[in-house]
């Protein structure tokens, strides 16, 4: 029996459709590999998405005027910043997990949490490696070591150098980036299951061997420092800094990811050991693999790994935010730049990852910073006085913030802040309508729902 032939455009069509399902099911698998090792790592719940997404579609309009009357209060004073322009930041989409296979959990003697979940549609395996670290785990002098502490774990070991890294998991077809943010650090890393084991031991090698080489330090330092100086050309970014600094101070939320320039430009590789040796161990990691992998031969792959890996006993005090004094009065910062242009923000002292305040303040968020919302119809459409206009809630493992933004001109910021103060105001003692809590609770449960992170 003779097949029947297929047409060019047919099956160009076909092929198509089954690169753009496989890359939509890796970049699932990527997605969830990262919200297990990220729901555990700030929530201690591997199933934190879900129990998300489920408090927001449990919020009612009396719950989100109950925490406005809260934080958007005058007894929680604001931090207020005028700049010139900058650009709106981007909302994050993130994932939701389902899969057939439940998540399996693992403790090490060592403190090390494996979290494993199998799904073997597509033949990858995710790693993600995370430690609790960032502006929580620095200070004023050594504010941006995560970050570069971070980008140098791929820089070299004592058996590989950063070419042979970057050679050894290219030849597998594969990858493996770090990060350091304002939480944590870590490093992650995708292969096709039939190289697992070449990914498992990259992975082992960078985090309980790096060599932090002097040379490297210099080239991301120099990459880091065009980051900060960059920020000064982003009004908003910058803005966003002094507030953080007026509502926190120089500790925890008040320093920034990148550093600033004194602090980065006086690390040494000295520093980068030290701040490694401090916090990349097993009982500050979750380690989160996902894929088409087998459970049992993970935990044992993994036992292997980093079964020698030593913990530290000093952790829990070293991550322990610090006490923040309260706020007496408003608190103003201005910074007078020479541009026609003016950015204000209001900011608050907000909540946790944890607390159930975050729901609300996330949907007042959506709600804030949309097309249709009051600020933008008020303030941009009806009275002509801002370019953009939108809300921000930042929550973290400590207490973050939430905060209102604008992008106006010079001569009406002072009317903007009143209007803006006003609306403020109508949030704390109203909440929302019925219908801007509904389409906040649409836009929030379609990011979640997104099939990766953005």
């Amino acid at each position: 029996m003779r097949a029947s032939p297929v047409a060019p455009e047919e099956l160009s069509k076909a092929v198509k459709q089954f690169i753009s399902a496989t890359l939509a099911s890796r970049k699932t698998m990527q997605g969830q590999a990262q919200d297990l090792g990220g729901s555990w790592l700030a929530a201690n719940d591997l199933n934190f998405s879900e129990r998300y997404l489920a408090a927001i579609k449990r919020l009612t309009p009396a719950d989100l005027q109950r925490v406005a009357r809260t934080h958007l209060t005058p007894r929680t004073p604001p931090s207020m910043l005028f700049c010139r322009r900058a650009t709106a930041p981007k909302p994050t989409a993130e994932t939701e997990v389902s899969s057939a296979h439940a998540i399996q959990k693992f403790d090490f003697p060592n403190g090390l949490r494996l979290l494993v979940k199998e799904d073997h549609r597509l033949p990858f395996v995710e790693f993600r490696a995370a430690f609790k670290g960032g502006v929580l785990a620095e200070t004023a002098k050594n504010n941006g070591i995560t970050q570069l502490a971070g980008k140098l774990l791929l820089k070299g070991t004592h058996s590989r150098s950063a070419e042979q890294i970057a050679n050894e998991i290219e030849a597998v077809g594969g990858s493996i980036d770090s990060y350091g943010g304002n939480n944590s650090f870590g490093v992650n890393a995708e292969v096709l299951s039939s190289d697992f084991s070449t990914g498992l031991n990259l992975l082992a090698d960078v985090l309980l061997n790096p060599t932090f080489p002097e040379t490297a330090l210099e080239r991301e330092r120099e990459v880091q420092l065009a980051g900060i100086r960059a920020q000064k050309d982003h009004l908003l970014q910058s803005g966003s800094k002094a507030m953080r600094r007026a509502l926190f101070g120089e500790i925890g939320y008040g320093l920034d990811a990148l550093g600033n320039e004194s602090s980065v430009e006086s690390l040494q590789v000295t520093d980068v050991k030290s701040f490694h040796d401090e916090f990349a161990r097993p009982n500050n990691c979750v380690l989160a693999i996902y894929g088409d992998i087998n459970a049992e031969t993970v935990r044992a792959a993994v036992e292997k790994a980093f079964g020698d890996w030593k913990p530290s006993r000093e952790l829990e005090s070293a991550l322990r935010p610090a006490a923040l004094s309260p706020l007496t009065s408003v608190v103003r910062v201005n910074e007078i730049r020479d541009k026609k242009q003016a950015v204000l923000l209001i900011g608050f002292r907000g909540t946790t990852l944890e607390s159930p305040d975050r729901y609300p303040l996330e949907l007042l968020q959506e709600a804030c910073s949309d097309l249709g919302s009051r600020l933008f119809i008020r303030i941009r459409e009806n009275l002509g006085l801002a370019y953009y206009v939108g809300a921000q809630n930042f929550v973290g493992i400590a207490p973050g913030y939430f905060a209102f933004y604008v992008g106006t001109m010079p001569e009406k910021a002072e009317l903007v802040e009143k209007e803006l103060l006003i609306e403020a105001e109508l949030l704390r003692l109203e909440g929302l309508t019925a219908e801007e809590l509904k389409r906040a609770k649409a836009k929030v449960i379609g990011q979640k729902k997104s099939p990766a992170r953005i």
